[in-house]
Formats: structure tokens, C-alpha cells, sequence
């Protein structure tokens, strides 16, 4: 008992930090976010070390998931080791040219990543939140509810604190009072404690899959809305959590991200579809239509001059050239920005420090091996992992929403975001090992 209460307390102590993250300007900078993540990653091995033996009298469920999470951690390794120039040459031509044009002269090894210091902290990354994972899920399963509604809590907070910001004297300012310097061009994407609004926006429609997937876990177990209307306090309930996923829809909307809009537009839609049979189309331009309606004209402005071949497909087009250079080891997790810079040739004058696609940035700097090795790893983790029942539609709103904007941004390269997603992920999920 005294082990369990000492893993709550861990538990307790990750989930307030991860909670905060968003407010410390989502905790983007490097002396913010590294202590946190090796804090985290440190709690979790901690968590790990005291927990109890399966049912199977094995391992824990977290030593469990971090032999599932292996192939990712061995793939980073590999990517760090030093390699023979020839070698390196043969396997990876664009790690050999970033390491060896022009030619040092010095007969040294060299790693498959271009940049060592980027690929350790992009491990320390993912180790960090692995760590957050496992410490938060020392949290009791009866408890673990309690704490997603805890989560939603925040995640509208921090919701209205950026519609209140918008609409205060100083807008562009960090909690209204705060001046930012941004480079030119950035001056007004300052949206609520986050310096950019798309960031912003993906905590809103993580938010937005939350409360609509608590929502439809209320009329899925009525059997359909009409039977619902026996239950007062559960038809009370879901008419609340309705209205918060809509209020986030129109937070993300009044944020003037497209991609943030887009997400939780679609995330209402589907549940909204799912409860009372219609069209997800229909619900989505009903949902879409009243949060333009609300949001107001400066956040309509900007939806209305989107330029998705120009802002989006034209550079993915262009980045699509490093698959030639870095075929299957990649150019090192971590380290688009000094990868690509060099083979440039869209809009060469401005520097791009993410593929703003999650999806083509983790082919770019893992190549296909390190697709196989993050495909590996979510194998691993579904044999001993599975979805709450009573949280399985707020996990799959959360996600939904997050992997929506994972292809039009960079939710997964934004700390707090990060957290946010894991933490919901460690309380929505259970032991799924045999008994």
C-alpha cells in the first residue's frame, strides 16, 4: 500500500506539471523544456521501479510497454553511432555529404545523423515523454476518469483565457500584459499564452475531441439520444459537454489556425453524427457555420485567404527531394532544419524549422527503417495497452483531432501539446495483458 500511494503521488506531481505546461507559453524553449522532460523521464523510471508484478507475475505494465517502445529507442542509437566515411557513404549519401563536403581531412567517423546534439535531444524528447506515460499511469484505473474531466477542466481554461486575450487592449501580448519580440511577419500570431496560434489551436481541438467523445459516451450507453431523455442528470451532462466542445471549436476558430479549425470541426462532426444519425457533412458545416458566426471578422480574414498549394503542398513537394539523399536511415530524428535548408529550392529565403506535416518531417529524419521501427513500437504497445471502455471515445476524439493536424502542422514537436496528449493517453488506457 505504501508503494501504491507513493506511485499516486508521482502520479499526481506529472500530471500537475504536464497541466502547467500550456501556461508557460507552451513551454517551447529549451531551458524550459528539457529539465521538464528529463523530471519526467525520471519520475517514470521511478514509477516503473516501484510498481507491482502483472497478473502474469512477470513485469509491471510499465517495464511491459517500455520493452514494447525498444525498437524506437534502438533506432535512435543506431543513428548516433559513428560509421566509416565509406560506409556512410553507401547507406546514407546525405549524412555523408553534410559530414564530409567539404572533405575535413581528418579520416574520422561519422553518424548517420547531421546533427548529434539535435538527435539526443529529440531522444530525450521521446524518452521524456515515455517517462510522463508511465508516471501518470500509477494513477488508480478508478481514479483515471476523474482526472481526463480534471484535464478538460484546464484545456478550458486555457480556452477562455485566449478568447479574453484576443479581446483585450493588447492582444499580441502574453496574458495581456507580457510584450513579445517576434521576428517580422510573427508580430500578430501571438494567440493566448502561445506565440503561435496553430499551437494554440491544437490544445482546443484536443479539447473539443474530449469533451464531444464524453458527450457520446453518455448517449452510447442510453443505447441513442432518445433514451437519453429518461436520464435528466445524463441528458444535463451531455448538453454541458456539448457545449464546451463547442465553445473549443469556436476558440480554435477565433485563433485564426485553419489546420486547429479544421480538427475540431471535423472531431465535433463526427460525434456529432454518430449521435444523431445524419450526414457528418451536414453537422460539420452547421458546427463550422456557427463558429464563423462567433468568432468574428478578423479570425473570418484569415480563414478566407488560405493558400494551401503555396503555404503547404508546393514546400512538401519540394522536401519530397531528401528521400533521394536519405533513403533508409534518415538524416537523424530531430534535425529538419539543418537538413533541409541546403537543398532548399522553394521560397529559398525563408527558413523552414519543421515540414509543418509530422508525418513527412518523421520520413524525412527516420527514412523508412525508422518508419519500421515507430510502426514496431505501436505494435508493441497494443498487446499490452488498450483503451478504457469508458474513455474510449474521449481517447479516440483526443487523437483523432491531434493526428488531423499532425498533416497540415507540427502538434507533436510542440512540448506541452506533447504532454497534454500523453497524459491523456496514460488515463485513458488499461493493462491489457493476460490474467
Amino acid at each position: 500500500m505504501r508503494l501504491d500511494r507513493i506511485r499516486r503521488t508521482i502520479a499526481g506531481c506529472a500530471l500537475t506539471s504536464a497541466g502547467l505546461t500550456p501556461f508557460l507559453f507552451g513551454t517551447v524553449q529549451r531551458s524550459e523544456w528539457i529539465p521538464l522532460f528529463a523530471l519526467w523521464l525520471g519520475l517514470g523510471l521511478v514509477s516503473a521501479r516501484l510498481e507491482r508484478p502483472g497478473n502474469d507475475g512477470l513485469c509491471g505494465a510499465g517495464v511491459a510497454v517500455s520493452r514494447a517502445l525498444l525498437p524506437l529507442h534502438a533506432f535512435f542509437m543506431l543513428q548516433l553511432v559513428p560509421l566509416p566515411a565509406q560506409l556512410l557513404r553507401l547507406i546514407s549519401p546525405g549524412s555523408f555529404a553534410a559530414h564530409f563536403l567539404p572533405d575535413p581531412g581528418d579520416g574520422r567517423f561519422r553518424p548517420i545523423s547531421v546533427s548529434q546534439g539535435a538527435t539526443v535531444e529529440a531522444w530525450l524528447y521521446v524518452a521524456g515523454l515515455q517517462g510522463l506515460f508511465l508516471a501518470v499511469q500509477g494513477m488508480p484505473e478508478p481514479r483515471r476518469k476523474s482526472f481526463v474531466h480534471a484535464l478538460l477542466a484546464v484545456l478550458a481554461v486555457l480556452a477562455g483565457e485566449g478568447l479574453w486575450q484576443s479581446r483585450s487592449a493588447h492582444p499580441y501580448w502574453l496574458y495581456g500584459i507580457v510584450p513579445v519580440v517576434l521576428p517580422s511577419g510573427f508580430e500578430t500570431g501571438t494567440f493566448g499564452p502561445y506565440l503561435n496560434r496553430n499551437h494554440f489551436a491544437t490544445l482546443m481541438a484536443v479539447g473539443c475531441g474530449l469533451s464531444a467523445g464524453l458527450a457520446s459516451t453518455l448517449v452510447r450507453e442510453r443505447g441513442s439520444l432518445g433514451a437519453l431523455l429518461s436520464r435528466p442528470d445524463r441528458l444535463a451532462r451531455a448538453v454541458l459537454l456539448s457545449g464546451i466542445a463547442l465553445f473549443f471549436v469556436v476558440v480554435s476558430v477565433a485563433s485564426g489556425s485553419r489546420s486547429g479549425a479544421l480538427a475540431a470541426i471535423v472531431v465535433v462532426a463526427w460525434f456529432s453524427a454518430r449521435a444523431i444519425g445524419k450526414a457528418p457533412v451536414i453537422a460539420g458545416m452547421s458546427v463550422g457555420l456557427a463558429a464563423l458566426a462567433l468568432s468574428g471578422a478578423a479570425a473570418t480574414d484569415r480563414l478566407q485567404r488560405l493558400d494551401l498549394f503555396e503555404s503547404r503542398l508546393k514546400p512538401w513537394m519540394d522536401m519530397t527531394t531528401l528521400f533521394r539523399f536519405f533513403p533508409a536511415f534518415g538524416s537523424g530524428f530531430g534535425t529538419f532544419a539543418v537538413t533541409y535548408w541546403p537543398y532548399q529550392r522553394n521560397a529559398s529565403y525563408e527558413f523552414w524549422q519543421h515540414a509543418h506535416n509530422d508525418y513527412l518531417q518523421a520520413a524525412i529524419e527516420g527514412g523508412a527503417l525508422g518508419i519500421l521501427a515507430i510502426g514496431l513500437a505501436l505494435q508493441g504497445l497494443r498487446k499490452f495497452i488498450k483503451a478504457d471502455p469508458a474513455l474510449r471515445d474521449p481517447l479516440l476524439g483526443a487523437c483523432g483531432a491531434f493526428a488531423l493536424q499532425a498533416g497540415l502542422d507540427l502538434p507533436s514537436h510542440v512540448p506541452a501539446n506533447a504532454a497534454v496528449l500523453v497524459c491523456v493517453l496514460a488515463l485513458s488506457t488499461i493493462d491489457n495483458r493476460p490474467a
